[in-house]
C-alpha cells in the first residue's frame, strides 16, 4: 500500500500561505500536519501487513512514514495511540472499500439475484477479503485479543464496521432489506468462510477447491434468500 499524497493546489497560493505560516495559524501548516499523520497511519497499516502486529515498532513506522521520530511523537504520543488512529483509518478504508466493489456488481434486472449473480457476488467478497487492509485489520485484531484497553477501543469500531457493510448490502441489494435475520446469518457466513482463506490459514483452499466454496456459498446465499423471501410473502398473505 503507498503512502498517500495530497499535492497543493498551486504553488504561487502555497508560498503566500507559507508566509502567513510564519505568523501564526496557518492552513497551510494544517494541511501539512494531516499529510504527515495520514503517511504516518499509511505505514503504519504497510507495517501490519509485512511484519504482523507484534513487530510494527514506532521505529519502524516512522521510517516508512519518511518523518522524524519526533514528527511522529508530535501526532501520537504512544504506540498504543497509533493502533487506535490506525484501526479507526482502516475500518473506514474497509467500509468504503466494500461499498465500492459490490457496487460494481449488477444483479437480474427483475431485481432478484439468479445463480450466476450470487457467484459474481462471492468472488467480489472473496477479492474484498483478499485485500491489504483486511490483512492489517486482523493484526489490529489479533493485538487487541491480548489487551483490554486496546481491545475496548476496537470493539465500537467494529461493530460500526458491521453496520456500514450491512448497509452497503440493503444499499446495493434492496431485495435484502425485507429479510434482516437471513441477511445476518449470510453475511457471518460468508466472514467465517472467507477468513480463513485470506489469512492463509488454509493454505489447501486454492484454485478449484476455492472456487467450489465459493460456488457452494452462491448456492446455499441464493437458496437462504429465496426462502425468507417466499415467507415474508406467505406471512404477508396469511395477515391479509
Amino acid at each position: 500500500m503507498r503512502s498517500l499524497a495530497l499535492e497543493p493546489a498551486d504553488l504561487p497560493r502555497t508560498r503566500r500561505t507559507r508566509r502567513g505560516a510564519m505568523a501564526g495559524g496557518s492552513p497551510w501548516q494544517s494541511e501539512k500536519s494531516g499529510q504527515t499523520r495520514i503517511a504516518i497511519l499509511e505505514a503504519t497499516l504497510d507495517c501490519l501487513v509485512d511484519v504482523g502486529y507484534a513487530q510494527t515498532t514506532a521505529e519502524k513506522i516512522a521510517r516508512r512514514a519518511g518523518v522524524s521520530r519526533g514528527a511522529m511523537t508530535h501526532h501520537f504520543k504512544a504506540r498504543a495511540d497509533v493502533f487506535e488512529a490506525a484501526a479507526q483509518f482502516v475500518i473506514e478504508r474497509r467500509a468504503d472499500e466494500y461499498d465500492r466493489m459490490i457496487g460494481r456488481i449488477r444483479v437480474h434486472p427483475a431485481g432478484m439475484p439468479g445463480l450466476d449473480d450470487m457467484r459474481d457476488t462471492m468472488a467480489v467478497l472473496q477479492r474484498y477479503f483478499a485485500l491489504p487492509s483486511f490483512l492489517a485489520l486482523n493484526e489490529l485484531q489479533r493485538g487487541a485479543r491480548t489487551d483490554v484497553a486496546f481491545r475496548r477501543a476496537m470493539y465500537p469500531l467494529e461493530k460500526a464496521l458491521d453496520k456500514k457493510l450491512s448497509d452497503s448490502m440493503v444499499k446495493h441489494f434492496p431485495f435484502l432489506s425485507g429479510v434482516e435475520a437471513t441477511r445476518q446469518v449470510l453475511m457471518d457466513l460468508i466472514l467465517s468462510s472467507m477468513r480463513p482463506v485470506a489469512i492463509g490459514m488454509a493454505p489447501a483452499l486454492t484454485g478449484a477447491r476455492l472456487q467450489r466454496l465459493l460456488d457452494q456459498l452462491a448456492a446455499v446465499a441464493l437458496r437462504e434468500i429465496n426462502d425468507a423471501r417466499n415467507n415474508n410473502i406467505q406471512s404477508t398473505g396469511d395477515a391479509t
